[in-house]
């Protein structure tokens, strides 16, 4: 209970999602009835759940689920939670303080998120021998066929309102191995530094991305991307870690996407 309390901290946000999800009976919460209980948005919704799921809270579609084992306890770690004096002088088990030490154990599973750089799919490797390009503006339908295209991925790909990415393919190389990747493009019409705010109508295409059957998830945008798309995405590929799948998350900026410009320029010669 006490590496619980810790995680939901001082977060006000945090700590009503929690709550959310446990008050009452049901075991299941949708994404709307906790927006309706706490007064987030969608995005603060999201955002906080992915920093839970998988310790404190369970991610199924459409909202979150609790978990049993601490059902029973919810209000004694709330409780813990906002009191910082009695946490601090609760033990841990880096840094005991009695005779009895209660930890609640997690899964470690999270570590097999990883950031990624385009340099290291070998997809893309030719970019390995550019530097110092940088992209100006390009049209999002354009981006696509031009990824499309350096995969090697000739399916259709046409944008719909319920669409999880704008480019999947099973076609992506790491090392050996030909992976599931999963891509969602930001193009000229995007404005200034991308944030997760101008990624979707909802804010809420990180997620939909991190909802498709993929070990490779890349945000692309011919500008600069702020870390907080980074730290959402790296929330999203713990949460998918924990369940046991093998999770790689990264960006292309206007400096990356010069480079694979330069490294393949055929790619970008489309109509």
């Amino acid at each position: 209970m006490t590496t619980a309390a810790r995680l939901i901290g001082r977060s006000k946000a945090r700590r009503a999602v929690f709550e959310a999800v446990y008050t009452g009976k049901k075991k299941f919460k949708s994404i709307d009835e906790i927006m309706a209980v706490t007064n987030l948005s969608k995005v603060r919704v999201l955002q906080e759940g992915a920093k839970l799921d998988g310790l404190l809270l369970v991610k199924v579609p459409n909202g979150y689920t609790k978990k049993k084992e601490l059902a029973p306890r919810y209000r004694h770690i709330l409780a813990l939670a906002s009191n910082k004096k009695q946490l601090e002088r609760l033990p841990t088990k880096t840094a005991p303080k009695g005779t009895q030490v209660i930890n609640v154990t997690f899964p470690r599973k999270g570590q097999n998120a990883k950031f990624i750089s385009i340099d290291e799919i070998d997809s893309f490797k030719n970019v390995r021998n550019v530097d110092g390009a940088r992209s100006g503006p390009v049209a999002e339908k354009k981006l696509k066929g031009a990824f499309a295209k350096i995969i090697g991925e000739k399916g259709s790909f046409k944008d719909w309102g319920g669409e999880r990415s704008d480019l999947f393919s099973t076609k992506v190389r790491l090392g050996s191995r030909r992976v599931p990747a999963a891509i969602a493009f930001k193009g000229k019409a995007t404005k200034g530094k991308l944030v997760p705010g101008k990624m979707g109508k909802n804010g809420d295409q990180i997620n939909r991305l991190f909802t498709e059957p993929a070990e490779v998830f890349l945000v692309v945008y011919p500008g600069e991307i702020d870390s907080s798309v980074i730290s959402q995405m790296r929330a999203f590929a713990i949460g998918s870690a924990l369940s046991g799948a093998r999770v790689m998350y990264g960006v292309v900026d206007a400096t990356d996407l010069g480079r694979l410009r330069a490294a393949y320029p055929m790619a970008f010669k489309l109509r």
